[in-house]
């Protein structure tokens, strides 16, 4: 954890959603986000223009349908407040699907998140699947050396490596209605970022009923924040 610094004025705070916020863009998120910290009359620092926006930044977008137990979003402010003052402002102005975690000081000089950004872990809870027969098809996936996909929004002939984005990928038991947990760690860098969804088409689940959670993201300093 970064040193605390009751001067800066960046703020980082880690996060989680749940329930209907799984399925709001990023933007949407950010919105919401806005609206809870003008009515907690946190000082928040805006651009200058015709259309002023308050600075903040949001490590990685997630995926549709993704809820996270740790997300991250920086704040700059106009004049130094202390953790726990944002924290009981903000009571009571977030969505009961939105849980703040922690809130620590930022080095205002600190690369920003998307820079920091590393890799992230996803568990993807699935019925009707078996166990052995999904550990097999991990395991096989891994042994490739290449997995090309096509790359959202492009023209078929424009793909990319999947196998390359895939750190890890393990099976564990699940509570019902669910048979099994996907536990996958992905790389998420600049311009190689794996999606959990394509993960699973890889390994043919594309169409079985599932809940996405993000569990963890992953920066370059272990400074910046802690490993998930």
């Amino acid at each position: 954890m970064n040193e605390q610094n009751p001067t800066t004025l960046r703020m980082r705070l880690m996060f989680a959603t749940s329930g209907p916020l799984a399925y709001v863009s990023v933007l949407d998120l950010g919105r919401l986000w806005e609206r809870a910290l003008r009515r907690a009359a946190i000082p928040l620092r805006y651009s200058l223009g015709f259309n002023p926006r308050p600075k903040m930044q949001f490590a990685a977008p997630l995926p549709t349908g993704c809820g996270s137990e740790a997300e991250w979003l920086d704040i700059w402010l106009t004049e130094p407040c202390e953790p726990a003052a944002i924290a009981t402002a903000l009571a009571g102005t977030l969505p009961p699907d939105l849980h703040v975690i922690e809130i620590t000081w930022v080095p205002e000089d600190a690369p920003a998140l998307s820079e920091l950004m590393r890799a992230v872990t996803y568990r993807v809870l699935l019925r009707d699947v078996v166990a052995a027969e999904l550990e097999t098809a991990c395991a096989a996936l891994l042994k490739e050396e290449n997995v090309l996909r096509v790359k959202r929004g492009r023209r078929r002939h424009q793909h990319y490596d999947l196998r390359q984005l895939i750190e890890t990928l393990s099976v564990t038991p699940a509570l019902e209605p669910w048979t099994v947990a996907l536990e996958m760690r992905l790389k998420a860098q600049a311009g190689a970022t794996g999606r959990p969804d394509e993960v699973l088409s890889a390994l043919g689940l594309a169409d079985i009923p599932r809940r996405c959670t993000r569990t963890g993201l992953f920066l370059s300093s272990p400074a910046e924040a802690p490993d998930l």
